[in-house]
C-alpha cells in the first residue's frame, strides 16, 4: 500500500491552498493508517515525505523515491544525519514545504 505525499505540479500547484497540508499536521492520521495497514499484513510505504517531518515510528515505512533529476534539499537539510535516507524534495516543491523542516541530529 503506497501512501503518497503531494507533488505540487499541475492542478495540485494551482489549487495548493485547497489541497496541501503540512505533513506535521496529519502525523496522527498517517500513523493510524500505517498501523492498520501493517497490522492487516500489507506492505506499507510512505513516499514523498521528508524524515524530519515524519514521526520517527514511521521512518521504517518511508521510501527515498524521488528521481535524482528532480530531487533537491533545502539549506535546512545541510548537515542532516539522515539525509542519505531521506526522500528530499521535488524540485517543484522548493517553495511549498513544511515549516518544520530541520536537519536531524545536528544540535
Amino acid at each position: 500500500m503506497a501512501l503518497m505525499g503531494l507533488e505540487p505540479i499541475g492542478f495540485a500547484k494551482a489549487n495548493a491552498a485547497r489541497v496541501w497540508i503540512d505533513p506535521v499536521e496529519y502525523q496522527t492520521e498517517l500513523g493510524r493508517a500505517v498501523g492498520v495497514l501493517a497490522h492487516a499484513g500489507l506492505a506499507v510505504s510512505i513516499y514523498n515525505h521528508q524524515l524530519c517531518v515524519l514521526d520517527r515510528r514511521l521512518w521504517p515505512y518511508a521510501r527515498r523515491s524521488i528521481s535524482d533529476w528532480k530531487n533537491e534539499y533545502l539549506r535546512e537539510c545541510d548537515g542532516c544525519s539522515v539525509r542519505h535516507d531521506c526522500g528530499g524534495f521535488f524540485s517543484s516543491a522548493m517553495t511549498m514545504h513544511s515549516a518544520h523542516v530541520a536537519a536531524v541530529g545536528t544540535g
